[in-house]
């Protein structure tokens, strides 16, 4: 059984995965510690002495048989425990590497460039009115685009909401979650100032800061940016899943997809943010904060619910054997002579 980590020290998968040599050694020597009765994890099963070597493949949590293809589990790992008691700690570990801080960055670069794009697109600059639907296509085209840019650095999240799903299912730790949104807000903060001085002056409006359309509620609005949010990170999380081979063409496309349509469903109640992002940036340019926290509520409401919704409750996982001494057919008979 194969295990690669993505950049996020807790996490099982990425948009786009990338093999971290410092986790994956360290991943190592707890197998190898574990296995010799060293580690955190013990054996919840007495093991086999027949079973041989060449069919058996230990890991810390679970054997792998590679004639049957079947998965044996004992201990589930303890990941809390794992990362507050060791010596040097993952979490910690990873504050020290280049890679984090080129993570960061592309956040940073990833977020900028999308808020950048996505409000300068619904600005009137050819003073014509922009049809609503120009923005939902480009802001799925835009994060398709931006995660094959971005995905092998740091999962290309570029949303807060993204981030915290991630979080709550175990797969991010909260180290580099607090630092990805830091960099994701100061990104689109970055991208707005970017707008504000090339757009002219008369057209930039309210430099595309997302509002509660005149009719709609604050519960209405924070149900649709919870839906919406929920499609998106709902499909990150499936696209993210190594044990489905059941997607094929682009995932890339499969998450810019999903943001059209939450763009087109929410846009007419809410302006679609699903980004607190990326109505962040806005909001603190012009300084216009009206209604704003309903787009921080409704995404991070729609974003938990589907982190674990996936990951917890829908997640397919591989059937738990449980091992019993095998009884051969000799033994059968003796037993039934009795």
């Amino acid at each position: 059984m194969s295990f690669h980590p993505s950049p996020s020290v807790d996490c099982r998968t990425a948009p786009m995965d990338v093999v971290l040599p410092f986790i994956q050694k360290t991943l190592t020597d707890d197998d190898d510690r574990a296995n010799n009765n060293g580690g955190f994890l013990k054996p919840l099963i007495k093991e086999e002495k027949e079973a041989s070597s060449s069919s058996i493949v230990h890991k810390s949590c679970c054997d792998y048989h590679t004639q049957t293809g079947q998965y044996i589990f004992r201990c589930p790992p303890n990941r809390a425990k794992r990362l507050i008691n060791e010596e040097n700690p993952l979490w910690l570990s990873q504050i020290g590497t280049i890679a984090f801080y080129q993570a960061l960055l592309s956040e940073f670069i990833g977020t900028m460039l999308l808020t950048l794009i996505c409000i300068s697109t619904g600005l009137p600059i050819a003073t014509k009115v922009v049809p609503d639907l120009h923005g939902a296509l480009v802001g799925g085209f835009t994060i398709a685009t931006l995660i094959v840019n971005f995905g092998h650095l740091s999962g290309a999240h570029i949303n807060p909401a993204v981030t915290v799903s991630f979080l709550v299912a175990c797969e991010i730790d909260i180290i580099r979650a607090l630092c990805y949104i830091g960099m994701q807000l100061l990104g689109a903060t970055t991208g707005s100032l970017l707008l504000k001085v090339l757009a002219p002056a008369n057209s930039q409006g309210t430099l595309g800061v997302t509002m509660i359309t005149d009719g709609v509620s604050v519960s209405q609005a924070i149900i649709v940016e919870s839906i919406i949010t929920f499609v998106l990170c709902f499909t990150v999380h499936a696209i993210c899943d190594k044990k489905r081979e059941d997607i094929g063409g682009s995932k890339a496309l499969a998450v810019g997809l999903a943001i059209t349509v939450g763009c087109l469903f929410g846009g007419p109640y809410t302006g679609g943010s699903m980004n607190p992002a990326r109505s962040f940036g806005p909001a603190t340019v012009t300084n216009t904060w009206k209604d704003h926290w309903v787009y921080w509520v409704g995404p991070m409401i729609g974003s938990i619910l589907a982190g674990l919704m996936y990951n917890y409750v829908l997640r397919q996982r591989p059937p738990i054997i449980v091992r019993s001494e095998s009884r051969s057919p000799a033994n059968k008979e003796k037993s039934g002579a009795v």
